[in-house]
């Protein structure tokens, strides 16, 4: 423990410590197509990859609850006529971040020059490439990433019979049958339960999302026809998402209008308890040259499309940002990728923890593990310098001894951290234990703010986080220790329980 009269050793003796990061089963695609169970049958008796651990950039988000970059005619990357919406092929988008693909396919077209045979990527009247060549390129993409998810929205032209057949060509030729994402089984069903976390997907390798805009299931049972039915799992798309137009007169993006008369901010989809996936479509399909555009529509224009226009709108953020020529920005700093991920660094949802903490209104430092106990500055030590902060019930009004604020050392030139300063001026400090960080457990305490050399047993980085179905919430990491500000769980009943440093949030 820190003796009450020694100086900590300063930040620039002991060297600054990073801060830590935040921290199938065999089954058959029965379900697809009524004309490829043989085919399906087979795919069930192949083996499947072994399930890949849960991605840790996720944290507990459910599918609804993450953004991902997405694509405009993914497959017309080449040619001029009609024009291109995007110039690097499916897999450079993969491995450039992009992880939403929008595929026109269609059976044939009529006057295509070089009829293709089977299901094709065609925009207007000319066709690209089979759908079963980039679809494989996506599956191959997806065994190599274990961690990744990738969504296929389908503008389809093409017969129930051909599509799904390629499909599930695809995935058995390539043993990725546990790939394709399933809206139910085995009694889990998104629109009873929801759309799932994201690392429980890949965990269970259900990697690959596709919607098809063709086949409705909201007809009532008595009177479906085979062409009603959302088939197997080729979800319905105008059941699970809604989205914005995509037409603005060769004027920019604006505005957050939505198509098909779809309520942008459904909070569950009629009749279900599902959270609509929302689209953002950042593009106009009326312009000849949707290259030239493209610069102006992907750089600063998105970026306050998506937080001043649709976030008000639809209150919440977009999980599909689609976009043309997806590398191009007209603003230094910004570009489609990095919105994505502006959007995600904050989107990381975990449960209450002892290390989480909720700021009210009376800077009160209120635990979610245990609603009503709040970091306290307890009393002095004998010679008057400092004291040891505990926990206690938090109190209305807040007195003093219960206000923090989260503030920058004075002419302190660092990185961001802060100082976490009591109501009487002191800061919250990790003890010295003679030079040694301390381990778990241990107990936290109030001193004199280090204004000479500043120590990093008083620095902390305060890092946002949200909770599932909670407040914005915070977790505030030691720059020296690496260990975060936690509530002692076995003293949350006493009257001044501890409050102590142990390892963070495992995000």
């Amino acid at each position: 423990m820190r003796t009450r009269s020694a100086r900590a050793v300063t930040a620039d003796a002991r060297g600054p410590v990073p801060r830590p990061g935040p921290a199938h089963r065999h089954r058959l695609l029965r379900l697809l197509a009524l004309p490829v169970l043989s085919l399906l049958f087979l795919a069930g008796m192949l083996p499947s990859p072994a399930p890949a651990a849960a991605a840790s950039k996720y944290g507990d988000a459910r599918l609804d609850q993450w953004s991902w970059l997405t694509t405009h005619n993914s497959y017309a990357y080449v040619g001029a006529l009609p024009p291109r919406n995007q110039s690097r092929s499916v897999v450079e988008q993969l491995d450039d971040g992009v992880r939403g693909l929008m595929f026109d396919t269609y059976d044939k077209v009529q006057g295509d020059p070089v009829p293709m045979k089977g299901v094709t990527l065609c925009h207007s009247i000319v066709c690209y490439n089979l759908f079963e060549v980039e679809f494989g390129r996506v599956v191959d993409f997806l065994k190599k990433n274990p961690q990744e998810v990738v969504t296929i929205f389908l503008e389809n032209y093409a017969s129930q019979e051909t599509l799904t057949k390629a499909i599930a060509e695809v995935l058995e030729e390539k043993n990725a049958t546990d790939l394709l994402f399933q809206p139910s089984e085995q009694g889990f069903n998104i629109d009873k339960s929801n759309w799932p976390r994201v690392r429980n997907m890949v965990a269970r390798n259900e990697r690959l999302v596709i919607f098809q805009d063709k086949w409705a299931d909201d007809i009532p049972v008595t009177s479906r026809s085979n062409a009603d039915v959302e088939y197997g799992r080729l979800m319905y798309t105008w059941k699970r998402t809604v989205e914005t137009t995509y037409d603005y007169d060769g004027n920019r993006p604006s505005g957050c209008l939505s198509r098909n008369n779809n309520k942008l901010d459904l909070a569950k989809m009629p009749g279900t308890n599902l959270t609509p996936l929302f689209t953002i479509n950042q593009f106009d399909s009326s312009v000849l040259n949707p290259e030239s555009k493209s610069h102006g529509d992907n750089g600063q224009s998105l970026k306050n499309r998506v937080e001043k226009d649709c976030r008000d709108v639809a209150k919440r953020e977009p999980n599909y940002v689609a976009v043309n020529f997806h590398q191009h920005s007209d603003t230094p700093g910004v570009t489609p990728l990095s919105v994505i991920d502006g959007l995600n660094r904050n989107a990381v949802i975990i449960d209450p923890h002892q290390a989480l903490w909720t700021v009210s209104p009376s800077k009160q430092y209120v635990s979610t593990i245990a609603t009503n106990r709040c970091m306290v500055r307890g009393d002095e030590f004998e010679d008057g310098q400092g004291g040891l902060v505990t926990q206690r019930n938090c109190a209305n009004p807040a007195p003093s001894s219960h206000q923090w604020s989260a503030t920058p050392p004075t002419g302190y030139d660092g990185k961001g951290f802060r100082w976490i300063k009591a109501g009487n001026g002191s800061c919250l400090t990790v003890p010295y234990n003679n030079g040694t960080p301390p381990g778990n457990d241990t107990q936290l305490f109030w001193w004199p703010c280090e204004t000479r050399w500043f120590s990093g047993s008083q620095l902390w980085n305060v890092i946002p986080a949200k909770q599932q179905g909670g407040p914005a919430a915070f977790y505030f990491v030691n720059q020296w220790t690496g260990k975060c500000l936690t509530l002692d769980i076995p003293t949350s009943a006493a009257k001044a329980g501890k409050v102590t440093q142990a390892a963070c949030p495992k995000l």
